[in-house]
């Protein structure tokens, strides 16, 4: 009988480690030493800089990669050079981070993007060549369960030390240090289940193993729980599909994310079901994995309606880019899977990340091409002038709606990459200055004009009585002009001086002349009426206003509603 517990076999399998990962560890070694740093030793003595977290944590991903890569070319002398070099250059990219940790949305997106891309690139960076799918697919599936399998072992060991320690602490009154239980965290989860996975990722010969084996667990995972779940989003979505064609509207901006969610399912269906069309030949799974593209396909371009009609109305984000070039990704990889009868799995993958790191980095990356479209929007808004923070006048011409607009690109422009970002649209330098300092300066800070007050109206309504016999339904109404209401169940807006309530379930709509009510108020001397109740009546229901505030623009006869409440009361 084998021993159950070897001394030489564990050693054995350390240094077969040792000699394939040597630079991994190391960087996985130095990235625990510095959390072991940042645990037990005071700031005051040591500042780590966040630019070795950076280094030392996506470092040793892309040395893992490297070296799966490597592997199949060169002996491991080369291996450890080539290794080296592609860490001392991800070294300087670290380096010529800001310091003091004063980062911004862009460069924080950039470094994401090459650490997913990195991790992910582990799964498929030995099997570019042809017909290396089976590959593909076997050492993704072992990867991902040595993984899992190395947290959960790290996850036992913690929670066992854990309780050790509190026994100790309990049985014997001995006084442990506050940090053991975060140097036990950092020994389980950032040493050993890292280690546990690298001793067990398949090897050089074994990584390229041909022979399919279905997986009963995935198999059922897939086709009995997954595919019955996009059906049934396949059906909401469709009939949304219908409704929006009766009604004649435009797609709603959340119609995005359930697109998005369908059709990474089916290409994770896809995925998952690939062994079992290479054994089984089922025919239902053969055309499931084909032309699910085209049953989605009116989806895919209900989702770029709804894209563009966001983008349209509330203007370009690094966000929304992702999301666009996501919908445009959905289409060529369908397209691709549709031509080859899904056969080539790894590229679904290879695809994805390859893109994600093209789009994420460089002067063409969506965050640049984002800054350079707000840039050009603000200098046309300003008309090509640059603002004087000395010169209270400068808005004066200007429109409130173009107002919030150049407060509004500004503020995210700032926000997202900085305040040098902003300083060409300035005569005098920002630098020492907060954004929301110079808004106020420059009268960007309520988009009000000398002509302009502040109004607000509110009336305890907790010891009211009100009759509503009359009706049989009641709504409260809560608004504030920084959300998005469009995808609720009770839509609200105001427009044009009016204040509309749309209940889509009992598809009513309801028009309150909200402007006409706050001017009334405003322009009341008498202060006794001020405070009387503001109710609306029209013939089929009543509004019980509770507050309101925003800003009255007398030359201009304008209302800005920051905020609204109020009861409805209806018959539906």
């Amino acid at each position: 009988m084998k021993n159950i517990f070897s001394i030489s076999l564990i050693t054995k399998k350390l240094i077969s480690l040792a000699i394939r990962f040597p630079i991994s560890i190391l960087l996985v070694a130095g990235f625990a030493c510095l959390l072991f740093i940042e645990t037990n030793v005071s700031k005051k003595v040591v500042d780590i800089p966040y630019q070795l977290y950076i280094f030392f944590s996506i470092g040793a991903i892309i040395s893992v990669s490297a070296t799966l890569w490597l592997e199949n070319y060169a002996n491991s002398l080369k291996q450890y050079v080539v290794n080296a070099v592609g860490i001392a250059l991800w070294g300087l990219y670290c380096f010529l981070l800001p310091a003091n940790m004063i980062i911004y949305q862009d460069k924080i997106i950039e470094i994401v993007a090459i650490g997913a891309v990195a991790f992910s690139s582990i799964f498929f960076i030995s099997f570019l060549k042809k017909d290396k799918d089976r590959s593909f697919w076997n050492f993704s599936i072992q990867t991902i369960f040595q993984l899992c399998l190395a947290f959960v072992f790290g996850s036992v060991i913690f929670g066992g030390l854990s309780i050790a320690v509190l026994a100790i602490k309990q049985l014997f009154d001995i006084t442990l240090s506050n940090n053991i239980h975060v140097n036990l965290a950092i020994s389980c989860f950032v040493l050993f289940a890292p280690i546990y996975f690298l001793a067990n990722i398949p090897d050089k010969i074994a990584k390229h193993n041909k022979e399919i084996v279905v997986n009963k667990f995935l198999k059922i995972f897939a086709l009995y729980i997954l595919l019955p779940i996009a059906a049934v989003y396949v059906v909401i979505l469709y009939s949304y599909l219908l409704k929006i064609i009766i009604e004649w509207e435009l797609p709603k901006g959340w119609v995005s994310w359930l697109v998005s969610v369908l059709a990474f399912g089916g290409l994770l269906i896809i995925m998952l079901l690939y062994p079992v069309r290479q054994q089984e030949k089922n025919r239902f799974i053969e055309i499931f994995s084909r032309y699910f593209g085209l049953i989605i396909l009116p989806l895919l371009v209900l989702m770029t309606i709804g894209i563009f009609r966001r983008i349209g109305d509330y203007g370009i984000t690094i966000p929304r880019g992702y999301i666009l070039l996501l919908n445009f990704w959905f289409y060529g990889i369908y397209l691709y899977l549709f031509i080859t009868k899904s056969e080539s799995i790894k590229w679904i993958l290879i695809s994805f990340t390859t893109i994600t790191l093209f789009v994420s980095i460089g002067f063409w990356s969506i965050a640049q091409i984002t800054r350079y479209t707000l840039t050009a929007e603000i200098n046309k808004y300003l008309d090509y002038k640059k603002i004087s923070l000395s010169d209270n006048t400068f808005f004066d011409a200007i429109e409130q709606s173009r107002k919030m607009k150049i407060r509004d690109k500004i503020e995210y422009l700032q926000s997202t990459y900085g305040k040098e970002k902003v300083q060409s649209f300035f005569h005098e330098s920002i630098q020492n200055k907060s954004i929301y300092n110079i808004f106020a300066e420059i009268g960007l800070n309520t988009f009000i004009d000398n002509s302009s007050r502040y109004f607000s109206y509110y009336i305890d309504a907790s010891n009211e009585n009100w009759s509503i016999k009359d009706y049989n339904a009641f709504v409260i109404v809560t608004y504030y002009d920084t959300r998005d209401y469009s995808d609720k169940e009770i839509n609200y807006s105001y427009t044009n001086g009016q204040f509309i309530i749309k209940i889509v379930s009992d598809n009513r709509v309801f028009t309150i002349p909200l402007k006409d009510i706050i001017v009334e108020y405003i322009e009341t001397e008498n202060n006794s009426l001020k405070k009387e109740r503001k109710i609306f009546e029209d013939d089929d229901f009543t509004f019980v206003i509770k507050n309101f505030g925003g800003y009255y623009y007398k030359t201009e006869n304008d209302i800005s509603l920051n905020s609204f409440e109020g009861f409805l009361f209806y018959n539906k």
